[in-house]
């Protein structure tokens, strides 16, 4: 169900960004947007560690019946989120001019809105994992259904007259669609009646009693991990923006869209396979019996690898010839080979959501070790490697994925496990 939902927003999405966003937006304002994008995730990042922590928390507390402190911390968590939102968009005003200036554009409402755009992008996946840890997958397929269509009526509207601004704000009405649909799927949670001898319980913060200590751990944990991938994703948009030309950015822009077709089932994966690998894994942890879970990440892992890799041959050799028919499109059709190596890097990056995922669900950050020295030496490959083409970013591209994959992927060991709460 989820996965229909997100495809069939998928095409109206991909209508949008293959087809309106690149005859609205001239290259320079193309080459920019995802730049800008990858900084909003950085402010964004401490809203990101809280909405993993709340899915996490939140689906064991559901799986054990605790009802009354998933509601408070569900509660709290929407509270400091939104605390944590409010002063990220005070430090956006302030770095704005800095932000444009690495840049290379012009300080104005675009580049603000695309901040924004990136704080609220991080904000949204709270609600979303509160309703993964629910299992509301209804409430998550209609939100992505219809955030899809709003976005392409808000980009038709407002690209012809706002340009690059106008394309920000059809992102942020995708955005708003999908947190005011998912908040109303919440609330039975949030406003769930109880009576007088549970106040306590749903008292402020009261969900940290006896487990504050290990939750600051595993949030500590979360936060190293989110940190790592954001830096590397941040010096690789660095590097894009900087050492390439503006059609070579644009470029970069329009093949990384047809990239993005790998990310389809990864993401419809990845929603549902978290809330049932933090239920595996808190019902079976006393037991030792943890491998399961470990199977079914396997299995999605090496389906989505093979699939990633199909899809990337077609891609490579289809495009250069569907470039050449396609209006707008064949100044691109030269390079167009690259979308195939852009697509498998991308699923690499997929596979590793999928890797990180589910050891969020089960608490085990071994790899950790393995990803602090990776991150270092990828970005300083990304840094110090001279790159005058799309071709070697590509190889770098695909090598920093590579090796970030090989960190992340860890084997099953049960006798590292023990019994949660």
């Amino acid at each position: 169900m989820v996965f229909v939902a997100m495809r069939l927003g998928d095409i109206i999405n991909a209508i949008t960004g293959l087809w309106v966003i690149p005859r609205q937006l001239p290259q320079e304002a193309l080459g920019a947007v995802l730049p800008l994008l990858t900084f909003g995730a950085f402010f964004g990042l401490p809203i990101t560690v809280l909405g993993t922590v709340l899915s996490r928390q939140l689906c064991a507390d559901l799986v054990s019946g605790n009802l009354l402190r998933a509601k408070g911390f569900l509660r709290d968590a929407l509270v400091m989120a939104f605390g944590v939102l409010l002063v990220g968009l005070a430090l956006t005003s302030l770095a704005l001019p800095w932000i444009c200036e690495v840049l290379h554009i012009p300080v104005s409402p675009a580049a603000y809105l695309a901040v924004t755009y990136g704080l609220i992008a991080a904000f949204l996946p709270l609600l979303t994992a509160a309703l993964q840890a629910a299992q509301k997958f209804k409430t998550l397929a209609a939100g992505n259904l219809l955030a899809a269509p709003v976005r392409l009526f808000a980009m038709l509207l407002l690209l012809p007259l706002c340009g690059l601004t106008g394309y920000f704000c059809g992102q942020l009405a995708s955005l708003l669609t999908t947190g005011l649909i998912a908040f109303i799927g919440l609330l039975p949670i949030l406003w769930s009646r109880s009576d007088h001898r549970s106040e306590e319980t749903c008292a402020f913060g009261s969900w940290a009693k006896g487990q504050g200590r290990p939750l600051l751990t595993y949030t500590l944990k979360v936060a190293l991990s989110v940190a790592l991938i954001t830096v590397q994703a941040l010096i690789a948009a660095f590097v894009i923006r900087h050492r390439l030309p503006d059609e070579a950015t644009a470029a970069y822009y329009v093949l990384t869209r047809f990239a993005e077709i790998a990310t389809y089932c990864g993401s419809s994966l990845t929603v549902v396979l978290f809330p049932f690998a933090v239920e595996a894994y808190t019902t079976r942890a006393s037991t030792g019996d943890t491998t399961s879970t470990f199977v079914l990440r396997n299995r999605l892992f090496w389906i989505l690898l093979m699939g990633g890799a199909v899809l990337s041959l077609v891609l490579a050799f289809i495009l250069p010839w569907l470039f050449q028919w396609l209006p707008g499109y064949e100044s691109y059709a030269s390079i167009a080979w690259l979308a195939g190596p852009f697509t498998f890097i991308t699923t690499l990056n997929v596979a590793i959501g999928i890797l990180l995922t589910h050891a969020y669900a089960i608490n085990d950050f071994c790899y950790l070790r393995f990803l602090i020295p990776v991150v270092i030496l990828t970005s300083a490959m990304l840094l110090l490697v001279p790159i005058h083409s799309l071709t070697t970013l590509a190889q770098l591209l695909f090598l920093s994925a590579a090796l970030t994959l090989s960190a992340t992927y860890t084997r099953p060991y049960p006798s590292r496990f023990v019994a949660e709460g």
